[in-house]
């Protein structure tokens, strides 16, 4: 029986279709990348902002008239809209993010199976592996404590046992997600710590790097980043919760910490990790944001010398305070967004820069026949000609020439072979 995964959002969405995919296979459904050809389909949803949930209802509307399968639509959109949902999608099942929990069960009663086991194989380098659920803050704007639900935290012992499996099918990459990664353990008894679960990973020995998804500012301590830092595998990008760089946006915001805090954490960092690749969310346009205060977040990712941000327009969601505060008008924002993206093209390039003539570690994830590509301990992904025997394996990579932002030539050191890179 054929089954077909999609999911929206965060790269705990992708966590959770991850690990469902190989219990699925283990027991003898057998994944296609062809809807049409699936007996059922699963669907991971977001609605972390408006564009994301209107994306959900776009591609479950279009593979309602599409398809002929069974579809299992989960996550937060069901969380939030599932009566909507239910009424105009029959025939559908819906489950929310409590009942995601026992999808895998659910899946087995729905569409019961006699096959054969299919031993899973990773068809990537990477696996994104999910360690915490969940978030205990109130972020005026942030909907999803609402559907995720308070924080919890899986124990290191059953994050370890994954993880060396997940090894021994061979992905070379663990990005440890969560919610709020940064708060792992805090709910545990014996409490635990996100630290000793990666040094736990550093042991195993088919791994190459553990790179940490987005980190929560208000839980990074300058002995977190000092005993990270000797952590051999830790990748060398970091990217960082930080919504604003105006305090009295981040006053509304009711984030609880000041942008001093910031610099003086990115400054502890780069102490430790001198060229990491940094990156941070910047909501841009929350409500009543001045233009004073606009320029103070301009200012603030200048002096940060960030390698990138991620930009958010501001989206409000009903149930949130931040929907109650007057918006900012829609051009405004706009014009904004569209000014913080041209500083984020010059970060890019700058942070890019700073790697000509120097060499980068990384592994080569995809040998193509056209091109190969290879993506680094600094989250540079390198693309190269047909480079054959080496997919999986850690190389290093010579960055020769700089194009724009996003493009890169390089050379693999091992071979000396000419390759581009997109960067």
């Amino acid at each position: 029986m054929k089954f077909y995964v999609s999911y929206f959002g965060c790269r705990t969405n992708q966590a959770e279709i991850q690990e469902l995919i190989i219990k699925l296979e283990n027991i003898g459904y057998e994944l296609t990348s062809n809807a049409s050809d699936a007996d059922f389909g699963i669907v991971n949803t977001c609605s972390v902002t408006e564009k994301a949930e209107k994306d959900v209802f776009r591609f479950v509307n279009k593979i309602y008239k599409k398809t002929n399968a069974k579809w299992i639509i989960t996550g937060c959109t069901v969380s939030k809209e599932k009566k909507n949902l239910k009424n105009r999608y029959k025939n559908y099942y819906f489950l929310d993010n409590i009942e995601k929990k026992d999808i895998f069960k659910f899946i087995s009663n729905t569409f019961p199976i006699k096959g054969n086991v299919i031993y899973h194989t990773s068809y990537r380098s990477r696996f994104f592996l999910k360690i915490q659920d969940g978030c205990n803050f109130r972020c005026s704007f942030c909907i999803v404590p609402f559907l995720r639900g308070k924080s919890i935290s899986t124990p290191s012992s059953e994050i370890i046992a994954k993880a060396k499996y997940f090894s021994s099918v061979g992905y070379r990459e663990i990005v440890l997600t969560g919610i709020n990664l940064s708060s792992y353990g805090y709910d545990l008894f014996p409490r635990e710590n996100l630290l000793n679960v990666i040094k736990g990973l550093n042991k195993i020995n088919n791994i190459e790097f553990i790179r940490l998804s987005s980190l929560d500012p208000r839980y990074v301590k300058y002995s977190f980043i000092k005993e990270l830092s000797y952590i051999q595998k830790v990748a060398n990008s970091f990217h960082l919760s930080f919504q604003s760089g105006s305090n009295s946006v981040l006053t509304r915001m009711k984030r609880g910490i000041k942008t001093i805090e910031y610099l003086k954490m990115l400054d502890n960092f780069r102490k430790f990790f001198p060229e990491a690749n940094y990156g941070a969310d910047i909501i841009v346009g929350f409500p009543e944001e001045t233009e004073k205060e606009y320029q103070e977040t301009l200012s603030f990712v200048r002096q940060s010398n960030l390698s990138y941000i991620h930009i958010f327009p501001f989206s409000p969601r009903i149930g949130t305070k931040a929907a109650l505060i007057e918006p900012v008008a829609i051009n405004i924002v706009k014009r904004r967004v569209k000014e913080i993206q041209g500083m984020n093209k010059d970060l890019k390039l700058n942070y890019k820069e700073k790697f000509k003539n120097k060499v980068v570690e990384g592994i080569l994830t995809k040998e193509g026949e056209d091109r190969s590509f290879v993506v680094s301990s600094n989250f540079l992904t390198v693309s190269v000609p047909p480079t054959k025997g080496y997919r999986k394996k850690r190389v290093k990579v010579k960055i020769i020439r700089v194009f724009n932002e996003n493009i890169c030539e390089g050379i693999i050191v091992e071979n000396k072979k000419n390759m581009t890179c997109d960067l």
